[in-house]
């Protein structure tokens, strides 16, 4: 059984409690946002959930917010929402223009491979046009003693936030819908569509600015 975020009661203190330091990365990709969005162009958050981080945005007058996702959830209503699958998005010409910046926080890592590589197809046509790809994820660390020592940890700190049958039912459930990369998988795939900065690390989440 596939872990439905949908009827999870708080979403966005699930996703902080479940995200060692969220916050920063929020603070980092608001701040590049602000940097890289101009007037007269789209800002689009694939995987916009609750649209949490575009609520948090300092809106650029002339520039277009835009939460893509599959689910519609509880706060979508502050800024123009696409409801359906991200390529049905890039195959719109109505919103697939002008883009300046494409968000992508812990979302593609839940598309499937293949589907994956048509993604990042779409987003580097962009990038080519000058686009900034914002993109964070979780990865497993390449060395496997590491990678246990990591996650042991990350047990402890999501221990303070929800209870070990809880964890334990969400690691099954998520294991049958989340395809996580290795840190050396992830940098290939990413350099393969334009210049790669780490941005934040927290365990063995990343972030990243592609340009």
């Amino acid at each position: 059984m596939k872990f439905d975020f949908s009827k999870i009661k708080d979403f966005d203190r699930h996703i902080e409690l479940s995200i060692p330091n969220l916050s920063t990365l929020d603070s980092i990709f608001r701040q590049v946002t602000h940097q890289y969005a101009h007037p007269e162009s789209r800002v689009i958050d694939f995987g916009c959930s609750t649209g949490r981080f575009l609520d948090s945005l300092t809106k650029l007058e002339g520039c277009d917010y835009v939460g893509v996702d599959e689910i519609e959830m509880n706060n979508q209503a502050h800024y123009p929402f696409w409801k359906g699958d991200i390529e049905d998005f890039f195959s719109c010409a109505v919103w697939n223009t002008n883009i300046s910046v494409m968000i992508s926080m812990f979302f593609l890592q839940f598309l499937g491979n293949v589907k994956r590589k048509r993604v990042m197809k779409l987003f580097k046509q962009h990038i080519d046009n000058g686009a900034v790809l914002l993109i964070a994820e979780k990865v497993y660390l390449t060395d496997p003693v590491l990678q246990q020592t990591i996650h042991n940890l990350h047990i402890q700190e999501k221990r303070k936030g929800f209870s070990d049958k809880e964890i334990l039912d969400k690691d099954i459930q998520l294991s049958h819908s989340m395809f996580c990369k290795t840190e050396t998988e992830l940098e290939k795939e990413l350099r393969k569509i334009g210049k790669v900065s780490k941005v934040w690390q927290s365990y063995n989440f990343m972030g990243y600015v592609v340009r």
